[in-house]
């Protein structure tokens, strides 16, 4: 035999069925049934409640004390990074330019060159050593320092750390250059002139001092301004944070003083240099104040 038995449920009007054989006994509930079925039966669908939004989000983890003065440190450290960058850029605005014009006066006297050995123009024997190492040391220089005036503070140069590495280099070859000038001064001799009366001052001069030897004086000018323009970005990185790389720029954390020792060694070997030279000067004034006086008297 077969039995249905329907159970109606006024608030929710809920439908319960179930059938029931030989084998046993089977409940099958259907809920939530029409509205409109509801309404017909004269049951009314009570409106829907609003509820408040949560003020915290269950099972979330609370916001600790820790966290949020982690989070105002992050905020104040960019924001004195994006000053220092901008100071910076604005500081290291006339230098960069200065660097940019020696650069262009380099590759100049590359060209001088070139155009003076197509033309038969090559130094003589003595001298053709001197102009060789001026020669590669404005190249050298050409090439190190021309991703950092042309990309600026911000560029790719500052962010891997080889301003360092450019600064020492362009003091080398600076040095280099003023040894060739000065060893050319000493083994050169002028050109002999024809014999005759008639000999104009240009004559004279190019006797005296030809393509090459301008090239060499001029390349000892412009490396010098060079590497002056160098130092001026590079202390305007330093004085301002933010180089090295990872260093605490200004307004966020202590900045050193810029030592020259800087032009031929890394920040940390000439804090290294300063320090050594500090405790040595203070070993000295330990011995002199332990010393005994010369009447013998006893402190």
């Amino acid at each position: 035999p077969l039995f249905y038995i329907d159970f109606t449920f006024a608030p929710q009007t809920a439908r319960a069925r179930a059938t029931m054989d030989r084998s046993g006994f089977q409940l099958i509930t259907s809920q939530t049934a029409k509205p409109a079925a509801a309404q017909q039966q004269g049951f009314g669908v009570p409106a829907p409640k609003s509820r408040p939004f949560p003020k915290a989000i269950p099972g979330a983890k609370p916001v600790t004390g820790e966290e949020r003065s982690n989070s105002s440190r992050s905020q104040h450290y960019q924001k004195c990074l994006q000053e220092a960058n901008e100071k910076a850029a604005i500081t290291a605005l006339e230098p960069l330019w200065q660097g940019r014009i020696a650069l262009l006066g380099l590759f100049s006297l590359a060209v001088i060159r070139g155009i003076a050995w197509s033309q038969g123009n090559i130094p003589g024997y003595s001298v053709f050593g001197m102009h060789f190492l001026t020669s590669t040391a404005d190249a050298t220089c050409l090439l190190s320092t021309l991703p950092l005036f042309l990309s600026g503070t911000r560029g790719r140069c500052v962010q891997v750390g080889c301003v360092g590495p450019m600064l020492t280099l362009v003091f080398a070859m600076s040095i280099v250059d003023m040894g060739a000038l000065c060893a050319y001064m000493v083994v050169a001799t002028p050109r002999p002139l024809s014999p005759g009366s008639d000999r104009s001052f240009m004559d004279v001069l190019e006797a005296t001092l030809g393509v090459w030897e301008f090239a060499l004086v001029a390349s000892v000018c412009f490396q010098l301004s060079l590497c002056a323009s160098a130092w001026r970005v590079y202390r305007e990185l330093r004085v301002f944070g933010l180089y090295p790389p990872g260093s605490a720029p200004l307004g966020a954390g202590h900045i050193e003083e810029v030592s020259f020792l800087e032009l031929v060694c890394e920040v940390e070997d000439a804090k290294l240099v300063n320090e050594c030279d500090c405790m040595g000067s203070r070993s000295r004034e330990k011995g002199s104040d332990a010393s005994p006086s010369p009447s013998g008297d006893e402190s």
